[in-house]
């Protein structure tokens, strides 16, 4: 699967693929990685079809976009890397994101956020697109959409699990953050 040419400027969603046969809905993975401050500030520029947002327990979501919750996947987990950490992420909640992402109309514009829009979001997105690509395509993708993701060492290990890439996705979470990606 051949990834789409870069975004003239103003571009919003560029497509990611070019196609993409094996998303139920054909979505070619339309999204924008941001923190929480960035989707309230430009909500009305970006206006996501779609929403993620990813909070610790117990932490409001300051005057986030409008969606119906058909729409809008609330996850509550912090950025804990210890799977043993009483707010750590759970497989359930990668099994979550993926059912949310297969019910995505063709059509849809994704945007995925957590506090900091560096570790969790940055992560799950991670997740996301290695379902349609290499783990080195989808690394590559990420970098491309966020350069200063880190992505969470423990919600990509999830997302490594479920996909069954034997640590393949964990081994190319581990090269970020980078300034320039070298594929």
């Amino acid at each position: 699967m051949a990834l789409a040419a870069q975004a003239s400027e103003g571009e919003f969603y560029r497509p990611v693929l070019d196609s993409n046969p094996t998303h139920p809905n054909g979505w070619p993975v339309r999204v924008i990685v941001a923190s929480q401050t960035e989707a309230r500030h430009n909500r009305a520029v970006w206006a996501p079809t779609h929403l993620i947002s990813i909070r610790a327990p117990a932490t409001r979501l300051l005057s986030m976009i409008e969606l119906p919750p058909e729409r809008h996947l609330e996850l509550y987990f912090g950025d804990s890397i210890d799977p043993e950490a009483p707010d750590a992420a759970r497989a359930e909640t990668i099994e979550s994101t993926f059912a949310f992402v297969d019910a995505l109309p063709e059509d849809a514009h994704l945007l995925i956020h957590c506090l900091r829009g560096i570790g969790r979001s940055t992560a799950l997105t991670l997740g996301i697109l290695a379902r349609y690509m290499t783990p080195e395509e989808a690394a590559a993708a990420l970098h491309a959409l966020r350069p200063a993701a880190k992505p969470n060492r423990h919600v990509v290990g999830l997302c490594d699990a479920a996909l069954g890439l034997k640590g393949k996705l964990a081994r190319q979470a581990l090269r970020f953050p980078a300034k320039i990606w070298k594929g």
